[in-house]
């Protein structure tokens, strides 16, 4: 239960989510559900013969540690590309309420990960058109590591 395998553990849950959804990419005749990776998007190739877009990235962010457990904080990505200037954030709006909703109706993915509330998102207001982004961000509990008691000796 360490925050790696919760990341691969998410990008597992919303490739399940995302892969019926089929998307506008840069090439005209070509639809495709959105990548889903963790961390990074591969650098740009030119022999590359799929866009990258649509995509979600799931990237590992902060984790913090108190008295009352383990908490780490991952950022769910969403990219998508639309030549449509009005209507091209409802891809995005609509992959993060996907993913959304089923964060929400399941709250343990892999039998293992909760994820807390507040979960956030939001689109990002200043986007690259043709391209769209959205950002959310979770938090989730993990296992936090069992004190060890230490034995000093009697009296010396």
């Amino acid at each position: 239960m360490t925050p790696v395998l919760l990341v691969d553990a998410l990008r597992d849950f919303i490739e399940d989510v995302v892969k019926n959804y089929w998307l506008e990419t840069k090439k005209p005749d070509l639809n495709k559900p959105p990548q889903v990776v963790t961390g990074y998007l591969p650098p740009p190739e030119a022999s590359r013969e799929e866009p990258n877009f649509p995509f979600v990235i799931i990237r590992l962010l902060e984790g913090t540690d108190d008295q009352e457990g383990s908490t780490v904080t991952v950022k769910i990505i969403v990219g998508t590309y639309s030549e449509d200037s009005q209507n091209g954030w409802r891809d995005v709006a609509n992959i993060i309420q996907r993913i959304r909703t089923e964060l929400l109706r399941r709250r343990v993915i892999a039998k293992k990960y909760r994820v807390e509330y507040p979960i956030k998102f939001e689109i990002v207001e200043e986007h690259p058109y043709p391209e769209w982004i959205g950002v959310m961000t979770t938090v989730w509990a993990i296992a936090q590591p069992i004190v060890e008691e230490v034995f000093y000796g009697e009296g010396e």
